[in-house]
This record gives C-alpha cells, sequence and structure tokens, in this order.
C-alpha cells in the first residue's frame, strides 16, 4: 500500500486495528486447528489415515473401514443418522467423538434459533411479555418434543355453559 500510495495518505490507524483483527481470527480459529483431525474423523472415519487418528480411536478405525454394512450406511449421506447407527459398545470412542463433533455445531445452531425467535416475540406490540411467559415460549419453539394432543384433550374434562 505504502509504494502505491503516498506513505503520508495512509491513515495508519487502520492498520493496528487490522492487525488486532487478524490476531482474533487466529486466536478463536487456532481451536479449530486443534480439533481438526477429530472433526475429519467424525467427517469421514472411512478415508482417515489410522497411524493419524488417536491411539484410543485406532482400532475402531481399522475395524469400521472394514465393515461393507456401515460403509453403505455412511453413504446413505444423513450423517447423524450413520453415529446413531453404529453399536455403541464396539465403536465407543468414535460414538464419543460424534457427540462431541456434532454438539460443537448444533450448540451454535440453537443458540441462534433461540436469538431468532425471542425477537419475534418481544416485539413493540409485545413488550410487556412476561419473562416467565417469554421463558415458556422459547422452550416450546426450540423443543423436538411432540405432544400428544389427542391423549391431552381426553384427560380434560368439558366444562357446560349455564
Amino acid at each position: 500500500m505504502a509504494e502505491k500510495f503516498n506513505k503520508t495518505a495512509i491513515n495508519f490507524s487502520y492498520v493496528e486495528k487490522l492487525d488486532i483483527l487478524i490476531q482474533s481470527f487466529q486466536d478463536r480459529f487456532s481451536e479449530f486447528k486443534k480439533v481438526k483431525p477429530l472433526l475429519d474423523i467424525f467427517s469421514n472415519p472411512f478415508t482417515i489415515s489410522v497411524e493419524n487418528a488417536p491411539e484410543s480411536m485406532q482400532l475402531e478405525i481399522i475395524d469400521i473401514q472394514n465393515d461393507q454394512d456401515l460403509r453403505n450406511k455412511f453413504n446413505e449421506g444423513d450423517l447423524l443418522n450413520f453415529y446413531r447407527c453404529i453399536d455403541k459398545n464396539t465403536y465407543k470412542e468414535l460414538r464419543i467423538n460424534a457427540l462431541k463433533c456434532a454438539s460443537l455445531f448444533g450448540s451454535t445452531y440453537i443458540c441462534k434459533q433461540t436469538f431468532s425467535i425471542l425477537n419475534n416475540n418481544k416485539t413493540k406490540n409485545r413488550n410487556r411479555l412476561a419473562n416467565e411467559s417469554l421463558e415458556a415460549v422459547l422452550r416450546v419453539a426450540t423443543s423436538k418434543f411432540e405432544p400428544n394432543i389427542k391423549k391431552i384433550v381426553s384427560t380434560m374434562q368439558c366444562h357446560a355453559s349455564n
């Protein structure tokens, strides 16, 4: 930049702020570098080199790479469903790794989803919504629980009007 433009025209305060930003990104994403081998195993245990895997997973990776049924299940494309299908006892370390890796991204999604629901419900027109009510709305909106409406209704009594 200094060669292209007059050195006096450059605002060096921006350079300092950009350096701070670059350092901040490097600090944040350095954690991903540490877990990259585990993320690689999670994303495709069939292509990972056994030597690059942690010792606790190496035998499980060898076993899973030689299991054609599991390879076919993996190729169906649903990663989380694949990990639900593998045996808990045979592939204990791989399942633990999968749970950890899946939770890294799920928690961010749930956080964003909850904040979006919060913004949609706590508007200018609904500013008197009590915290307890808002909490209940958020809990219902972010839950995967599906109530059995027929069962709930069947337990209620009808109130006849006078």
